[in-house]
């Protein structure tokens, strides 16, 4: 059917009373459907907008801070680093690992072989200088003691025979002397009762005389005496045999040569013991650690501040919570070869560094330490009271021999005196010094400047200063 417009309608399909009701109700849905679909395209358009808008504020604002930052940084690179003069007690030190020693060590082991026989001492006793430790079962040393006493017995009786032949021979010429007197004297009264009788007997009974060889009694004599001589020297060698005897025989009881404590005992009963027994297997090790040593191996470059008296602390890696007061009591002459890991490390990795043995005296050692315990002893080599310090990068060569450091005078001009100082000290971190210092200047810390310090005037001691790019001072 045709439609109409009627002037004055507002509706675009006209009148309602022209259009079918159904097709008017399915144009008015389509209509809203479009509206509906522009205004949520107008809407993601205007949170894309915005999101992009958000994503840009927040891209510029990391932008900024990056640019502040690195403002920052360059501001910060082109003012000196510094450190400050601190006044207090300077103590330099060395360093170094070593083991404990008993001050005197002795292993207890026996001079005569055999079956161990009684053991009368246990790990950690305490004992004196000569008690017994243990024994050892040797019957042929009874045997040889039994033998060198009859050889004495045998001796004394050879004694006793060259005596009774001394005695016999000067008895004999005795004898022999008191028969020629006693006949020279019957002789002589015989004459003088034949001189009575008649002139001519009495001459030839006068020169009858008693015979008796005196040398030949004196011969047997002398025999004899060598004879007594040489059994004496065969009694003698027969006592020294039995002493002998005897003494190896004793050394099957084991005793103490010192005092101190039992630190070991590697035998037992009944099982067999060498005479040659080896440090390693000492049947007993006995120790006095009434005091202990450290044996530290300290590197050549620190040898020379090392020496005897000096007092050390000794820390322990088996007690931690321990330390102990040691001195310095020995230090070699010649090297003992390459120091520990930790040395090599400070002196920049030297493997083969030369070090010496120096050896610290423990006077009262912790009862809990034992023989071969870790210890790292720090010997205190320079103490200063009262000592000017800086960094030691704070000091610098004028180039002629002497020494300076720049003091910062007015934080905000960066404007620095050059100060003339004398190292009298350093530990390779700080340096003790004396000069145109004071305690609480702040000093500029060499390689600190930057290249923005170039050209930067300083006055100070009549002179000026200037720091190149490289950061290092020209002198004028």
């Amino acid at each position: 059917m045709p439609h109409a417009n009627v002037p004055g309608s507002t509706d675009p399909l006209g009148p309602a009373d022209l259009v079918d009701a159904e097709a008017l109700a399915d144009m008015r849905a389509f209509n809203d459907l479009k509206a509906k679909r522009k205004k949520q395209r107008k809407r993601k358009i205007i949170i894309g907008v915005a999101s992009t808008v958000a994503v840009l504020a927040v891209a510029g604002g990391a932008f900024a801070w990056y640019t502040a930052d690195q403002a920052a940084k360059a501001l910060q690179n082109m003012a000196p680093q510094t450190g400050f003069v601190e006044q207090g007690t300077f103590v330099e030190t060395v360093s170094a690992s070593g083991n404990l020693q008993p001050v005197a060590s002795v292993s207890a082991t026996p001079e005569v072989d055999g079956i161990v026989g009684e053991v009368l001492v246990a790990e950690g006793d305490a004992v004196e200088e000569g008690q017994t430790l243990f024994t050892v079962v040797n019957d042929d040393l009874d045997k040889a003691v039994n033998q060198a006493a009859q050889g004495i017995e045998e001796a004394r009786n050879g004694v006793a025979q060259a005596q009774n032949a001394v005695n016999d021979a000067y008895h004999a010429k005795s004898a022999g002397q008191q028969a020629a007197a006693n006949a020279q004297a019957q002789a002589q009264a015989a004459a003088a009762a034949a001189k009575e009788a008649g002139g001519a007997a009495a001459e030839s009974f006068a020169g009858e005389q008693a015979s008796f060889d005196e040398s030949s009694a004196d011969s047997a004599i002398r025999s004899a005496e060598l004879a007594l001589s040489n059994a004496n020297l065969a009694l003698q060698n027969a006592q020294s045999a039995y002493d002998e005897a005897v003494a190896r025989a004793a050394k099957r009881t084991v005793t103490a040569s010192i005092a101190g404590s039992v630190v070991a005992v590697n035998i037992e009963p009944g099982k067999a013991l060498g005479a040659t027994a080896s440090a390693a297997t000492s049947p007993v090790q006995i120790a006095d650690l009434s005091q202990m040593t450290v044996s530290i191996n300290v590197n050549e470059i620190d040898i020379l501040k090392i020496s005897a008296d000096q007092t050390a602390e000794v820390t322990f890696t088996a007690a931690p919570d321990l330390t102990l007061p040691a001195t310095v009591v020995s230090i070699a002459t010649t090297s003992a070869g390459s120091g520990d890991a930790s040395g090599g490390a400070l002196y920049g990795g030297m493997g083969g560094a030369v070090t010496y043995a120096v050896k610290l005296l423990i006077a009262e050692p912790d009862p809990r330490l034992k023989p071969g315990m870790t210890a790292k002893a720090t010997i205190t080599t320079t103490t200063i009271d009262n000592a000017l310090m800086v960094p030691i990068s704070a000091v610098q060569s004028d180039g002629a021999g002497g020494s300076f450091v720049m003091v910062l005078t007015d934080p905000e001009t960066q404007e620095m005196d050059v100060r003339t100082v004398e190292v009298v000290a350093s530990d390779g971190l700080t340096s003790v010094v004396k000069g145109q210092v004071k305690a609480g200047d702040e000093v500029v810390v060499g390689g600190g400047m930057g290249g923005a310090a170039d050209g930067m005037g300083m006055a100070g001691d009549g002179g000026m200063a200037a720091v190149d790019a490289g950061g290092s001072v020209m002198v004028g």
